[in-house]
């Protein structure tokens, strides 16, 4: 057995804890993880939710029972972070911030079916944010377009642009941009098999998902923005 971090939970050559302090928020972050996203080596909502003092990650596809979640929704302001023609941009807002801003963490695909069978959260008023660069998934996984962010760069830019001050999150962001880059080494390297290429995406999960939401390619873009 590696010896794994106990923060992160990645074996220590990859951990990146070194350099990523618990940064505080006004928001409530709150991560709604659809389950074969947690499989895949680099989890973007895990490292978001160590990185954030004000955080908690609930992981499923449909959330309508759940307690939890539909009790936040409810917090009056809340807001989803999801792009589209009737997103506003989170910059605009930034005088009176959402309590509770949710983020949706898996591919596009995966991302419209949790919000299809969760009614209530696909209802919440949008915040979008305006990604100005490449993803850090560059080189590791496809993203529809070439400003389309991950996850964790998602929600670090709409904090920054609530909070007003974008250098408090920038260590999450550089993080995630390091664990990238020990992935993608070790793809290119001597300890790339073919199980490693392979396996981890055909195990089926319990609960019956149909043929969609199979296990998707580590490439299939995420549901940032």
């Amino acid at each position: 057995m590696r010896a794994c971090c106990t923060r992160c939970l990645r074996p220590a050559e990859f951990c990146v804890c070194d350099g990523l302090p618990v940064a505080a928020s006004r928001t409530r972050v709150v991560l709604l993880q659809h389950p074969r996203e947690a499989r895949l080596a680099i989890c973007s909502a895990w490292l978001t939710r160590i990185a954030l003092e004000n955080a908690e990650l609930h992981r499923g596809v449909s959330f309508e029972a759940d307690p939890r979640v539909r009790e936040l929704a409810r917090t009056p302001g809340a807001a989803l972070l999801y792009p589209g023609p009737e997103a506003t941009p989170a910059r605009d807002v930034a005088a009176h911030p959402p309590p509770v801003l949710f983020a949706v963490d898996g591919t596009w695909h995966q991302a419209g079916k949790m919000l299809r069978l969760s009614p209530f959260l696909a209802a919440l008023p949008r915040l979008s944010v305006d990604a100005g660069r490449p993803s850090g998934y560059t080189g590791l996984r496809a993203e529809p377009g070439a400003v389309h962010l991950s996850t964790l760069e998602a929600v670090a830019l709409a904090l920054g642009d609530l909070e007003g001050d974008p250098e408090r999150f920038a260590p999450m962001v550089a993080a995630f941009h390091r664990s990238v880059a020990l992935q993608l080494a070790c793809a290119r390297g001597e300890r790339r098999t073919p199980r490693h290429r392979g396996e981890a995406w055909r195990d089926p999960l319990p609960g019956g998902e149909d043929e969609q939401d199979r296990p998707h390619d580590p490439g299939e873009p995420e549901a940032g923005v």
